[in-house]
């Protein structure tokens, strides 16, 4: 599903003349937030429920540069949900080029708000974010999801 698209800001460019690092997780938070609101979690949700969500775990893989002027677009995915957790990816696409720039893999876990202790989804908000992260899988995984970082053996 999209969830963004936006153009590179000129104060997103560093020294090395290509947007920092920094600033793809600004496009990803953002990016995140929008989909968040897609699947009924957003502001609405808190306060009628007092439930939220937090990250507990993020993991981000660059793979190309972004030089100025370019534009982005974000893809996002839920890839799995149960009880408490969330498990999201988002692919970042430059879209001049179409290529995939980068690639974060998160995961949420549900809150009370009041306890700040993890909580279960209200039953038919676990049913009706199983199904939906059912039907995108079905219609194909992205590539690269469960990376994790491995130093090379000397």
């Amino acid at each position: 599903m999209r969830t963004l698209e936006c153009d590179v800001d000129t104060t997103w460019i560093d020294i090395n003349d290509h947007m920092n690092a920094q600033y793809y997780g600004i496009v990803v938070y953002r990016a995140h937030a929008a989909f968040t609101d897609a699947l009924g979690l957003g502001d609405d949700y808190v306060r009628a429920t007092g439930f939220g969500k937090v990250v507990v775990q993020t993991a981000m893989t660059y793979e190309r540069e972004v030089r100025r002027g370019a534009r982005l677009a974000v893809d996002s995915w839920l890839l799995g949900v149960d009880a408490k957790r969330l498990h999201f990816f988002h692919e970042v696409r430059n879209l001049d080029d179409q290529t995939r720039v980068a690639v974060p893999e998160q995961l949420d876990l549900h809150v009370d708000l009041e306890t700040r202790r993890t909580t279960p989804l209200p039953p038919e908000v676990l049913a009706r974010l199983t199904h939906f992260a059912a039907e995108q899988c079905a219609a194909g995984r992205p590539n690269g999801v469960g990376r994790t970082i491995r130093f090379p053996r000397s």
